[in-house]
C-alpha cells in the first residue's frame, strides 16, 4: 500500500489535498468530539498507523508510530514526535500510554488480533483506546483493493473481539454512511487516472473547496445512518483492570 501513496511525498500539494480529503476531516471531527465528550486529558497520547494525517487533538502531547519512514520524517519536519514502528509490535514499555487512537488502520493487518493485544499491552490500566475501522463486507469495493485492505468488519463480531482482548466498549458510534462509500469509490476511481498529473494550486484549492462541502454532506447524511447500514464504526474502548 506504500508504493501507492508516495505521490503524496512528492508534491506538498497532494500532502495538502490529503488532509483536506471529506473523509478524513469527518473521522478528526468525531475523534475531537468524542475526546472533548469525555474530557480525555492526557500527557501519554498515541496515535498509531496515522499515516501523513494524524488524528490526535493534542498532537503535540502524542507519540507517532507508522510503518513508513517518508510519512514519519514529514510528521517530524512539522514538529510533531514520530517514529517507525508497527501496530503488531510496538516497541514501547507496557503501561506507556493513557490514551491510542487507531483511526483506519486495522483493516490493513492481516493478524490484526495481536495488533489489538499490543494495544491493550502499552495501554496503562484504566486506558482508552479510540478506533475507527471500515464496516460491512457488503461494502466491499475498488477502493478495499486498491489500499490493500484485507476485510471490512463486522460490527457485532468485532465488538466481541475487542471484548476478548480486555477492553469494556464505553461507546460506538456509526460515523460513515452510503453516501461515504459512493464519494470514496469515485474518489479512488479518479485518482488512479489522474495520479501522475501535475496538480496546480489553482485546482488544489478546488479540490479543497469540494472536499470541505462532501464533508458537511457526510455528516448531515449521518442523521439517517445506523450501525446496519454505516460503512465507518468508531468505539470509545476502556482497558480492563
Amino acid at each position: 500500500m506504500e508504493e501507492k501513496f508516495r505521490e503524496f511525498f512528492k508534491d506538498k500539494r497532494y500532502i495538502k489535498i490529503k488532509n483536506h480529503m471529506f473523509n478524513y476531516l469527518n473521522r478528526k471531527f468525531w475523534i475531537r468530539k468524542l475526546y472533548d465528550r469525555y474530557k480525555f486529558s492526557s500527557e501519554k497520547i498515541l496515535d498509531i498507523g496515522s499515516g501523513i494525517s494524524p488524528v490526535s487533538p493534542e498532537p503535540k502531547k502524542t507519540l507517532f508510530i507508522d510503518i513508513s519512514p517518508e510519512a514519519v520524517h514529514f510528521l517530524n519536519s512539522i514538529g510533531y514526535k514520530a517514529k517507525v514502528g508497527s501496530i503488531t509490535k510496538i516497541n514501547e514499555k507496557a503501561k506507556s500510554f493513557e490514551i491510542i487512537l487507531c483511526s483506519e488502520v486495522l483493516e490493513h493487518v492481516k493478524n490484526y488480533n495481536s495488533a489489538l493485544k499490543e494495544m491493550y499491552r502499552v495501554l496503562v490500566d484504566g486506558g482508552f483506546l479510540i478506533l475507527t475501522i471500515p464496516v460491512h463486507m457488503k461494502y466491499w469495493d475498488i477502493d478495499d483493493e486498491f489500499v490493500e485492505h484485507y476485510r471490512r468488519f463486522e460490527p457485532d463480531e468485532f465488538k466481541k473481539e475487542l471484548v476478548n482482548s480486555g477492553f469494556s466498549i464505553i461507546e460506538e458510534k456509526p460515523i460513515g454512511s452510503l453516501i461515504e462509500r459512493k464519494l470514496t469509490i469515485l474518489t479512488v476511481k479518479l485518482f488512479k487516472k489522474t495520479k501522475q498529473a501535475k496538480i496546480s494550486n489553482i485546482k488544489a484549492n478546488l479540490l479543497i473547496a469540494i472536499n470541505l462541502c462532501l464533508y458537511l454532506i457526510i455528516r448531515s447524511s449521518l442523521l439517517f445512518t445506523s450501525k446496519k447500514s454505516t460503512s465507518i464504526m468508531m468505539y470509545v474502548c476502556k482497558k480492563d483492570i
